[in-house]
């Protein structure tokens, strides 16, 4: 009895012994399952956040090149504008009309001056036709008109001179006294010129510098278009897009429908990082050419000003309602030429989409 009541107590610890062996390995299963699970859904969450990263990414690098393609739009036109500002004749024209000789635009006829210079030494000749002089003189003049020197007034002044000096060296009537007095008479209508020549000859220098400053702003904007483009587009070749204006390739790549046939591909595009940068500059350029532009307008305005209104010292018989007038003309085309439309330049416009591709 004894020996059969061991062998049942044995063969029922054994049993109790591997049924709690058996429920250790299902709770260490169990819990690696669970261990398991969580990587598994740590893993997933991962994922799913590099997936939200990815795609946030890449939502931004088309924002990014949207906001591009706007400040691309704006530079393209500010730049145009700026350049047609800078090129605009209507200013340029009236200021170089005014050293015209034959105008009268100054208050005064030179012919008229020259002939009421020349009389006292006419009334002195014997030898010398005096009709014919003065046709020579009035010729002399009215080929100021048709030159296309900033300063025809010069050449006359030269002319004139060798002129009166022939007649005093074959008239032993007139002296150098006479020859003397008939160049002070002149030489303040010629003075008037040759002020006038040194604004406009400055004026025209520092034009043709913004006008090459201008160029070398709208290649960095055709070249900043070009980088961009070849960043989103693998497919596209630099030397294609060389050949395309600056318009054409706003028209052609800068568009909603080009960007969403991008994004439809699902390109892995990085946006250039020295864009903004580059197009900073850009914006900073265009800015600082037009602030000069403004201030060469303003100093040769005030310049031009300063010659007109002194007109009355020149002499008594200046016509100060010519020169009024002249004056009134001048501002006028001067505040158009300077004070162009905020909206047209679009600087505005320019530095706030700046703003949108720094953010």
């Amino acid at each position: 009895m004894k020996i059969a009541f061991l062998i049942l107590f044995f063969i029922f610890w054994n049993q109790r012994v591997l049924a709690q062996n058996d429920t250790g390995v299902l709770k260490k299963l169990s819990a690696q399952v669970e261990s398991d699970n969580r990587q598994i859904t740590q893993l997933n969450n991962e994922v799913a956040e590099l997936k939200r990263i990815l795609q946030k990414q890449r939502i931004l690098v088309y924002e990014q090149y949207d906001n591009a393609s706007q400040f691309m739009d704006a530079a393209v036109s500010s730049a145009n504008n700026l350049q047609s500002l800078i090129s605009k004749e209507s200013y340029r024209n009236k200021i170089t009309s005014l050293n015209n000789p034959t105008s009268g635009e100054l208050g005064f006829k030179l012919e008229t001056e020259i002939e009421q210079s020349l009389k006292p030494l006419l009334n002195k000749t014997k030898k010398t036709d005096v009709n014919k002089f003065q046709q020579i003189v009035k010729g002399l003049v009215e080929a100021g008109q048709n030159t296309t020197s900033l300063f025809p007034a010069g050449n006359i002044f030269t002319c004139l001179l060798s002129l009166v000096g022939n007649v005093a060296v074959n008239e032993k009537n007139i002296q150098k006294e006479d020859v003397d007095n008939f160049i002070r008479q002149i030489e303040k209508y010629f003075n008037q010129y040759e002020k006038l020549y040194e604004c406009n000859i400055h004026f025209n220098n520092q034009m043709q510098v913004l006008k090459n400053k201008m160029k070398i702003i709208q290649e960095d904007i055709k070249v900043q278009l070009q980088d961009i483009v070849l960043s989103l587009d693998k497919n596209v070749k630099r030397d294609q897009l060389s050949k395309i204006n600056p318009e054409e390739l706003l028209l052609k790549y800068f568009n909603r429908k080009y960007i969403s046939d991008l994004e439809a591909k699902n390109y892995a595009i990085l946006f250039p990082n020295d864009a903004v940068k580059s197009c900073k500059e850009i914006a900073i350029a265009i800015k600082r050419t037009y602030d000069e532009y403004a201030l060469i307008y303003n100093e040769n305005f005030k310049a031009i000003s300063t010659i007109i209104n002194n007109m009355g010292s020149v002499s008594a018989t200046i016509d100060k309602v010519k020169v009024n007038r002249t004056f009134s003309e001048l501002e006028i085309l001067f505040a158009e030429s300077k004070n162009i439309d905020a909206d047209n330049l679009r600087l505005k416009t320019l530095f706030e989409r700046l703003e949108f591709m720094q953010h």
